[in-house]
């Protein structure tokens, strides 16, 4: 097929796919019924549940269904014609993936590149995951033949009543759900086999000063109300890559916003925005002022209705937008399988896994649609711990298999969904490593993170001066420890000498050998392309 041919297949699917289609059978993603499937086309081959929702295959006609409620959210096709596309096809015609995530299991190694549409539907392409190496490859190995697409909506006509509580005036939409593996799902990729960056963002490290890129690793504290001259300096001098606001920081919304657009103006002659962040997850986590008061993520977890709790990610999205904030530590992805437990509580959705990955990847996905970075926390799991970690450092006695069965289940799936930023919790694991707690830890945060989940989003450490840490370990100390493990970003929040210890610490680590620039490379790699797939500016 010549690339006139391939061009125009490309836009054929993409037209069809905003009418909520894959092919000219007449079915429409989010309005079809299981019962019309079945009369047009019989009984399907097989049927399977994974992820609350029931798949039914059709390889006659090179199709499968995925259902929630008995409506079709999910419609993948793996027609033969589509592999005269190549991923290069695709990236040629459509640029840059609204979203990138691999999978990978005994089978398959594959990239999900998925694309936003109107109407809410998201268009994913599954390629063979490209690679390159040696030199010794084929070129299809580089440029992979398309796999199959499968096109995500909402289910337009079973919207579900909410609760009494401020929400978005417009239609719910469920959590996605396509191509993500099960519970017990095989390893995906490692870090190893992940894309290299593009050109652009090695084109801007090229032009970074090793100061510069250890600054992006930093998310500081700020004092008071306005800015001060002494975080004035962290952010000219030092180069931070991105603030976090408290309550005590936040007086009104308009004072809020003249506080942001102060600390983005101070910020202004450097080349990366910055990353303006806060708590706000609902209940009795929410530092904004002057905005509806959201439920907490318990309350959500009663209604176990994916639509509504997308709805509060896209209420919290609002709330942020209209501040200056780009970047929510949210929503909290903790089981809480511990009625002990003194930090988590009301915090997480629930004590089922099930549900917790459910409405929690609602959130997540409701906050990106809003174009605000979700942080999910706190992996791997605080909901088991009856120690508070912002005072001491919680011990969770459990094998990697018990965590499996619980804990990781919510962090799994949201990787699987293409989770941006993973928050890593200050917790002893001592069945992973018996010396260092999870924030500080390889075993943790390289072993089972990055290799064994496949995660190559950005990694950020909860507050580095809560007292899990502070009371254990020297700040420069622990962020040496913590960069060494494979975190991206540090969270100092409170006071800038502090932010100042961890750069100065870290800084000094390179010159000693002790961290290679290869390995802050790589960090300010996923520091910068999240900051530009999230349009940040200042």
């Amino acid at each position: 097929m010549n690339a006139d041919s391939v061009k125009d297949q490309i836009a054929a699917i993409v037209s069809l796919a905003r009418e909520g289609q894959v092919e000219t059978s007449g079915f429409i993603v989010g309005e079809t019924t299981q019962n019309e499937v079945v009369a047009k086309w019989r009984t399907p081959e097989q049927t399977s549940e994974n992820g609350g929702m029931v798949f039914a295959e059709y390889p006659a006609n090179f199709a499968t269904f995925g259902y929630r409620d008995d409506i079709a959210i999910d419609l993948r096709s793996d027609d033969p014609a589509l592999q005269k596309i190549h991923y290069l096809d695709l990236l040629a015609e459509l640029g840059d993936a609204d979203r990138v995530t691999t999978y990978s299991d005994d089978a398959v190694d594959q990239i999900i590149l998925g694309y936003d549409l109107p109407g809410g539907y998201t268009l994913r392409w599954i390629f063979p995951k490209p690679w390159s190496g040696s030199g010794n490859e084929t070129e299809t190995a580089g440029n992979p033949v398309l796999d199959h697409i499968s096109l995500l909506g909402p289910a337009k006509n079973a919207a579900a009543d909410a609760p009494d509580v401020a929400v978005p005036a417009k239609p719910e939409h469920p959590a996605d759900t396509a191509d993500s593996p099960s519970d017990d799902s095989a390893q995906a990729a490692s870090d190893d086999s992940a894309l290299k960056p593009s050109e652009e963002v090695t084109a801007l490290l090229d032009n970074m000063t090793l100061d510069e890129k250890i600054g992006q690793m930093i998310v500081a504290g700020v004092e008071g109300t306005s800015l001060r001259e002494e975080d004035r300096t962290l952010l000219h001098d030092h180069g931070v890559g991105g603030v976090i606001l408290y309550a005590d920081n936040i007086d009104s919304a308009a004072q809020t916003k003249s506080f942001v657009n102060e600390i983005k103006a101070a910020n202004r002659e450097k080349e990366l925005p910055l990353f303006i962040s806060v708590d706000q997850e609902g209940g009795r986590v929410a530092r904004l002022k002057g905005v509806a008061k959201v439920p907490t993520a318990g309350k959500v977890g009663k209604e176990n209705d994916a639509a509504y709790a997308r709805s509060i990610g896209e209420l919290l999205g609002d709330q942020l937008l209209s501040q200056g904030f780009n970047l929510d530590y949210a929503p909290v992805l903790d089981v809480n399988s511990n009625p002990d437990n003194p930090v988590i509580g009301d915090r997480s959705f629930g004590s089922s896994a099930a549900l917790v990955s459910k409405l929690g990847i609602a959130v997540m996905q409701g906050l990106e649609s809003k174009n605000v970075i979700p942080v999910v926390k706190h992996f791997p799991g605080h909901g088991d711990t009856s120690v508070d970690s912002h005072i001491a450092l919680p011990v969770v006695n459990k094998s990697l298999d018990e965590l499996d069965k619980l804990e990781l289940i919510p962090f799994k799936k949201a990787i699987a969904e293409g989770a941006d930023v993973v928050m890593i919790a200050h917790i002893l694991l001592p069945k992973l490593d018996s010396e260092y707690p999870s924030s500080l830890s390889k075993a943790v945060i390289t072993d089972l993170l990055r290799s064994r989940l496949g995660f190559d989003g950005v990694v950020m450490t909860d507050d580095m001066t809560m007292g899990a840490i502070a009371e254990n370990y020297g700040l420069g100390e622990a962020s040496v420890h913590s960069v060494q493990a494979g975190s991206d970003i540090l969270l100092v929040a409170h006071r800038a000498d502090n932010a100042i210890a961890a750069i100065e610490a870290v800084k000094q680590a390179v010159a000693e050998g002790k961290i290679s620039e290869k390995r802050i490379d790589e960090s300010v790699a996923r520091i910068v392309a999240l900051k530009q797939k999230y349009l940040l500016n200042n």
